[in-house]
């Protein structure tokens, strides 16, 4: 595939991070302040993406598993030296990071931004090395009314939460959206985090009892769970310092404010869960001209259970309904520039939200539309003559497959050691419908019949191993889609580039225990986006 590049006036940066919570917020301030963002979780990923996009400017995490930040910089370098791109790279680390600015520089960083982000601080560092472009930076005034806008769009009820100092968590993570996404990553894994910290207490493992005190101390102040933040970092101030009966003593005052927090996030996914469904459920069909067309559309799509939203093809009332549905569907008229305008920014709106895209229309119109940056978030087009019903079938398994839609999920494990089966069969059976083959051949003949969400595949099997059971799913065109995440006990650096040269979804370790691998997995089907490649259906 050839390099892309972005020409369009909006700059292009790329973010790696493997907290969510980070990236989220970063990509908010970037956004807001006219750039457009990539995300990546991981060096492989990141490296991925920047053998297919030359960015504008990358931030790059410096601790994250697996590949780190100066490892996946120094593979960043080889690739630019092939491309010939001089794409400038910023180590985006803690609060600590600023005491080893020179050790980051002297690694090749160009520069550092410490966390949390100071957006003046980042404008400087958009300013130095993007010269030429403009960014907006919003005055103190409209500071303090956006931010009395994000507060007043919160939930009434968090308003009621003591631990919570809401105008300090919206400065923090600049948007609602962007605050209330990750108050939820903060209290989902409270029961998890809080037995883990208790449990290093007792047991005295002071490093891991460090490390989970650190991260809690840095997600909550982006919150504003002020309380809980100041007693972590006195907390990791007495751990450091070697005084381990001060420990013994504070953390249980910690660890009941951090629980008082749970019911913070039952309610949050009560109301996520029916934010979520109203969303899925619901269609918005954008064009001018939609006619009698569209008003088939529309009843074929009613007729599969769908709300129908019919809008305007005008970018201010596109934006107004951003929130309103995760299936989009653009039937372009009028000029050819014109079309590609919209169908940009539905194409980005489809990036930056996990929504999916349909175009439906006049070939020659379906075509200008395709003719974009972003043509990869198409998931599926449909010229007329449009047969309605199975195009409305088709958006509904989109929806189905792609959105969730409240379903259990069919996870595929393949791998020759029976007793490691049974483990791993038990350990997922809570959440998923887990499916088992003992090797690559008795893999192939399930497919045959079935379609699973996702397949775990060990590398290291006999007769077939797991490159060639993968090359044989990935060359039949009805499997090729199915994610696949190696699962396995290579973990030496040669090995680990072995697997990832084969570009699976994922890799995993078998020696994770069962609360990292369920995360793991829950994380992969949240944030998985669309697959379904732009094709013609008739």
């Amino acid at each position: 595939m050839s390099k892309q590049h972005n020409n369009a006036d909006r700059a292009r940066v790329l973010i790696v991070d493997d907290m969510p919570v980070n990236n989220a917020i970063l990509s908010s301030i970037l956004s807001n302040m006219g750039v457009s963002c990539d995300l990546a979780q991981s060096g492989p990923e990141c490296l991925d993406l920047c053998r297919k996009t030359v960015y504008d400017l990358i931030f790059l995490d410096h601790r994250m598993p697996g590949m780190d930040g100066v490892e996946t910089l120094s593979r960043l370098k080889d690739i630019f030296r092939q491309t010939g791109a001089e794409t400038p790279v910023i180590c985006h680390t803690a609060d600590e990071g600023k005491n080893y600015i020179s050790l980051y520089k002297a690694a090749g960083f160009a520069d550092v931004l410490i966390k949390p982000v100071d957006p003046g601080k980042l404008m400087v560092l958009l300013m130095n090395y993007l010269p030429g472009r403009e960014f907006v930076l919003p005055s103190d005034v409209e500071k303090k009314k956006q931010s009395e806008e994000e507060l007043s769009s919160l939930p009434t009820w968090l308003k009621s939460i003591p631990q919570l100092d809401l105008k300090s968590g919206i400065e923090h993570c600049d948007t609602a959206k962007a605050f209330l996404d990750t108050l939820s990553v903060f209290t989902r894994s409270i029961r998890q985090k809080s037995s883990d910290i208790e449990q290093f207490d007792r047991t005295e493992n002071w490093p891991m009892y460090l490390l989970r005190i650190h991260s809690l101390k840095s997600v909550a102040r982006m919150i504003g769970a002020n309380s809980i933040a100041d007693k972590a970092a006195d907390l990791e101030y007495a751990c450091s310092h070697q005084e381990y009966a001060l420990v013994h003593t504070l953390t249980p005052a910690l660890l009941d404010e951090y629980r008082s927090m749970i019911p913070c996030y039952e309610k949050l996914s009560q109301s996520a869960d029916a934010s979520k469904r109203r969303k899925d459920h619901t269609v918005l069909l954008v064009g001018n001209e939609v006619g009698i067309v569209g008003r088939g559309i529309a009843r074929a799509l009613e007729d599969e259970g769908f709300d129908v939203l019919t809008i305007p093809a005008i970018p201010e009332v596109i934006l107004n309904h951003r929130a309103d549905a995760n299936i989009l569907i653009y039937y372009p008229t009028g000029s050819n520039d014109q079309i590609k305008v919209i169908s940009t920014m539905l194409a980005e709106m489809c990036r930056d939200d996990d929504k999916i895209l349909c175009l439906a229309g006049e070939p020659l119109d379906i075509a200008t539309a395709q003719d974009i940056h972003d043509s990869e978030r198409i998931t599926s087009v449909y010229p007329r003559p449009i047969d309605l019903y199975k195009m409305a079938a088709e958006i509904s398994e989109y929806r189905y497959l792609y959105l969730g839609d409240d379903r259990v999920r069919t996870v595929l494990v393949i791998d020759d050691d029976p007793d490691f089966l049974h483990i791993i069969e038990n350990w997922l059976a809570s959440s998923y419908n887990v499916d088992c083959s003992h090797s690559g051949p008795s893999a192939l003949a399930y497919l045959d019949k079935k379609r699973p969400d996702l397949i775990l595949l060990d590398y290291e099997m006999p007769g077939m191993d797991g490159e060639k059971v993968m090359q044989k799913i990935r060359s039949n065109p009805s499997n090729e889609r199915i994610p696949i995440i190696f699962l396995t006990g290579m973990n030496s650096k040669e090995g680990v580039l072995k697997i990832l040269r084969h570009r699976p979804d994922g890799y995993l370790l078998k020696s994770m225990p069962r609360e990292e691998l369920l995360t793991s997995l829950q994380r992969f089907f949240a944030e998985k986006s669309p697959l379904f490649s732009s094709s013609s259906s008739n």
